[in-house]
């Protein structure tokens, strides 16, 4: 066996270049394990990040514009001129009788007459 005292050399051969330092080696190795981590969690965070604002914005969005609806609808009914209405079946039979629909700033002057005892609007007169 010739190759059998070749095993054991201490001295590096000339030309050998199979990693002859370790330390650069475990250099860039850890430094490229801290770069990977560090970019992985740098774009989780981005995702995550935007994916929060991105439902914020769609539950406000959807919330409030529900809301500026029923308030429109809302503010409507209560600015209507004084009315009667009446409730009728599909044949045309009245259920309800007439009803007087106010706006809410003339029902509160009804109201305010007739609880102040001042000379305003009387209910019923």
């Amino acid at each position: 066996m010739a190759h059998a005292e070749l095993d054991n050399q201490l001295d590096l051969l000339e030309g050998d270049t199979e990693d002859p330092r370790g330390g650069p080696s475990w250099l860039i190795m850890i430094a490229g394990t801290i770069l990977t981590f560090v970019t992985c969690v740098a774009v989780s965070g981005l995702y995550y990040g935007a994916e929060r604002r991105e439902q914020e914005t769609k539950y406000i969005s959807v919330a409030s514009q529900a809301k500026e609806t029923l308030r429109v609808a809302q503010h409507d009914l209560l600015m209507e001129e004084a009315h009667w209405e009446t409730y009728t079946n599909a044949t045309g039979d009245m259920i309800i009788d007439r009803k007087l629909k106010l706006p809410i700033d003339d029902a509160m002057k009804l109201v305010v007459g007739e609880y102040s005892g001042t000379t305003g609007v009387k209910a019923g007169k």
